[in-house]
């Protein structure tokens, strides 16, 4: 019954095509809007291209439900001059009409349609960019021929001198959080409308300051614990400038990396797999650990010191050491920090990227100014004298194994899982037996005991043979052809880009993906695994560009149809409940 209805209503928009073809009415007037008032060469831009339906004239939605129907579409021909990203589509109605008994999905009123691209680098004048709808317009009893109405729309270049300035917040407001980021990354470019300045830099702040509860801030604490709780600093002042030349040289080398990231498009936090960086890391931190054995005591110059970051008391030292700790800090990312990523990657000013980069950078630094100031304090308890020794010496066994932590990319996953487990048990050996700093003082005697036996019983269970293994998510290493493979079989699919260098990675890997209740529900998914801890193929290089992907983790939700739904989209670690609603969600959209 309905394909005999629907050839009918195929006959009768043929014969009335001949109708209307000679005289056809203008139902639509196009107007085409920017965001900002210009770009930078080589930026990102957004543009609204917007569509006013005259009464009582609709046309049919960019995703319609029945096959037969034309679907609207915006049609943008390649250009050396840009490069079109994405095109979002506004959500349809479902609207009856006399000519059908079923409900169809169509666009009426003013429709939005959002056109993200990127201009070439090398351009210095206006850019041009034209289009057209491609559409079929019907009321309630007819339905006209297909036609297309041309749009265009200039983009200006701006100069390094100039400032972006954000417009049409009409068009954009909403849209344009759907289209760049996820529901619960930080809106820039919304923010600067809508707060001003003063306010969006002091969310920023905030923001850095938030990131202290990532675990990938977790590397940075024993390090810092370890530099000033084994140094005499002297006077509290000159305890309180070592600390902040130390968070400096955090939100130096930070903000410096983080522009990069987004001036390149380069995966923040990718420079950790060089061996280079894991090797000159590591080196410093055993240069400082061997100060605290007292090494340095032994006709070591003074200037090697200071330029290692081993001195105790120098300033360039603790600088130094920031500059490092920088490096270790950059690989953190969540919503909020993709979200300046984004943002500073659309205006490709270096300046405005660096100065919100080293805003949240001291935001993710200053409790680190409190806990190297204390630290440092630690020269001040009583009956300080031989018990301090034994506190540097703790500290440089932390420093020491920091850096086989950090150089564990480069051994073999079954040799380091031995390696550091057999560190820490022979640590808390040599603290329990061999050493005898601190003999005198009772109350360090309790705490060095305490702390080499929680190193022996840590060791000792991190090297435990495994058990039978667990159930495990059946994830596929994402390979070529595989993406167009897995869509053809019409279930949705779940991608998650990952690193061996990055700590949240691990954490939901741990704790997320072996839940029995995600790994029962995943099984009606496809599940990918894009490994960007090095140098990636070109077909991983092609995917990571596609889906924009700055950081990792990401994890993208892809519907049946092979888009993503980006409101979805994880950045960070994330518990096993909400992963399940995200993947609930999915599976409810089939």
């Amino acid at each position: 019954m309905k394909f005999n209805i629907t050839i009918s209503l195929l006959i009768a928009i043929l014969m009335l095509s001949f109708i209307f073809i000679s005289a056809q009415p203008d139902i639509l007037e196009i107007g085409s809007y920017l965001a900002t008032n210009g770009v930078y060469a080589g930026g990102e831009f957004q543009a609204a291209v917007v569509v006013q339906l005259m009464e009582p004239w609709h046309i049919n939605s960019a995703a319609p439900e029945d096959e037969f129907v034309i679907a609207t579409k915006l049609r943008i021909p390649e250009s050396e001059y840009y490069k079109i990203s994405d095109i979002h589509y506004p959500a349809h109605e479902m609207k009856t009409f006399a000519f059908y008994d079923e409900a169809l999905a169509v666009y009426e009123g003013e429709i939005v349609i959002i056109v993200s691209g990127k201009v070439s680098k090398n351009m210095s004048e206006a850019v041009n960019l034209s289009g057209s709808l491609y559409y079929q317009g019907c009321n309630n009893q007819v339905c006209l021929p297909p036609t297309e109405t041309a749009f265009s729309l200039e983009i200006p270049i701006l100069s390094n001198t100039e400032s972006v300035i954000f417009q049409n917040e009409d068009y954009f407001g909403d849209v344009i959080r759907t289209v760049e980021t996820s529901s619960d990354t930080f809106d820039v470019s919304g923010s600067f409308v809508k707060k001003g300045i003063i306010v969006t830099f002091l969310l920023i702040f905030l923001g850095g300051l938030g990131l202290n509860l990532t675990p990938c801030v977790y590397p940075l604490i024993p390090i810092t614990m370890s530099y000033f709780g084994g140094q005499t600093a002297g006077k509290s002042g000159k305890r309180l400038l070592l600390a902040i030349l130390y968070v400096l040289g955090i939100a130096i080398v930070n903000s410096a990396l983080g522009t990069l990231a987004a001036l390149t498009g380069g995966l923040f936090g990718s420079f950790m797999t060089n061996p280079i960086v894991l090797l000159a890391i590591a080196g410093i931190l055993i240069a400082l650990s061997l100060s605290m054995f007292g090494v340095y005591e032994f006709g070591v110059p003074s200037f090697l010191m200071n330029m290692g970051g081993g001195s105790r008391t120098g300033y360039f030292g603790a600088l130094v050491m920031g500059l490092t700790m920088g490096i270790v800090a950059a690989p953190c990312i969540g919503p909020f920090v993709i979200g300046l990523l984004t943002y500073v990657a659309s205006t490709g000013n270096p300046f405005i990227g660096f100065s919100m980069f080293f805003t949240l950078s001291i935001g993710l630094g200053i409790p680190f100014i409190f806990l190297a100031f204390f630290s440092s304090k630690i020269d001040n308890l009583p009956r300080s004298g031989e018990w301090m020794v034994g506190v540097r010496i703790i500290f440089g066994l932390i420093l020491v194994g920091m850096a086989l932590y950090f150089v564990h990319p480069l051994i073999p996953k079954k040799l380091y899982s031995i390696l550091f487990p057999v560190y820490m048990i022979g640590s808390g050996i040599y603290l329990l037996i061999f050493n005898k700093s601190g003999e005198s003082a009772r109350g360090f005697l309790i705490f060095k005991k305490l702390i080499a036996i929680v190193a022996i019983i840590l060791g000792t269970w991190f090297l435990k043979p495994a058990g039978a293994p667990a159930e495990e998510m059946a994830w596929q290493p994402y390979q070529e052809n595989i993406y167009d493979v897995v869509i053809e079989s019409g279930k949705p699919i779940i991608i998650d880009f990952y690193a061996d260098w990055c700590i949240p990675c691990k954490e939901i890997d741990k704790i997320t993906f072996t839940d029995p209740a995600v790994i029962k529900l995943s099984d009606q998914f496809h599940l990918l695994k894009v490994d960007l801890t090095s140098s990636a193929s070109p077909e991983v290089i092609h995917l990571k560009e596609q889906f924009n992907i700055k950081g990792v983790p990401s994890i993208l939700f892809i519907d049946k149809n092979g888009r993503e739904i980006e409101s979805l989209r994880t950045l960070g670690f994330e518990k096993p409940e909400q992963f399940l609603a995200k993947m609930n969600k999915t599976l409810s959209k089939l």
